[in-house]
């Protein structure tokens, strides 16, 4: 019920039926682009693979961005997986499934939980952003004729959009605060230099700053 009431999970189908419309206009099958959304489910990662398919890169190439722009959720999946306790290859199996909504929406429904309920309900979770994930991007793809290709490439923006509301909505400390501003500020200048590396370049660069000045500013009031 959790799943079928989140704001989170509507901008996630939204946003997927955008990609299937992207899919179709480029050219992608059908097959593949559903595929992609059932095996990776994380849609910066699968933009990259439908620009590199787009642009005619070789498949290591596109490998290797997507393997890089995944290098990105490696925090959220430290951050998760201490609320789902269980065996290794359990925890490995469940970190497949990390992505930005998952992260969000679990962050704010596990903790209430008993500790023996949050791995079943984490599955659940998933399971039911994955079918509707792969349904928004077929619909998205059938739908490609009567979608104009702006409102597709609108509607993959909401996921990050949403994503930056919430962790607003969601920031406590001024930590938090500081990581949003750096990260606004230095993703552009690091977008137009670094290349595939930009979101990791911006995550390590503006988290450290905002740790530190956080932690300068906690020693000075030690004092």
């Amino acid at each position: 019920m959790a799943g079928l009431t989140s704001v989170q999970g509507a901008v996630l189908f939204a946003s997927y039926v955008g990609f299937g419309g992207l899919c179709a206009d480029i050219g992608v099958p059908l097959g593949a682009a559903a595929f992609s959304t059932f095996l990776i489910a994380a849609l910066p990662s699968q933009l990259l693979l439908i620009g590199g398919y787009a642009s005619g890169s070789a498949a290591l190439v596109i490998a290797l961005a997507v393997l890089l722009s995944a290098a990105r959720l490696l925090p959220s999946v430290v951050t998760l997986l201490p609320y789902l306790r269980a065996r290794f290859w359990t925890q490995l199996f469940a970190s497949h499934f990390i992505a930005v909504t998952v992260w969000v929406e679990s962050r704010r429904l596990l903790p209430p939980l008993p500790s023996e309920g949050r791995l079943p309900f984490f599955f659940g979770l998933v399971t039911l952003f994955n079918v509707s994930c792969v349904t928004a991007t077929v619909l998205g793809f059938l739908l490609s004729g009567q979608l104009p290709r702006s409102l597709a490439i609108g509607l993959t923006f909401l996921t990050p959009i949403s994503f930056l509301l919430a962790l607003t909505r969601n920031s406590r400390d001024l930590v938090d605060y500081l990581s949003l501003a750096f990260g606004l500020a230095l993703a552009p200048i690091f977008a137009e230099f670094s290349g595939r590396l930009d979101l990791l370049w911006t995550g390590l660069v503006g988290g450290a700053a905002a740790w530190l000045i956080h932690r300068l500013r906690k020693q000075k009031r030690a004092i």
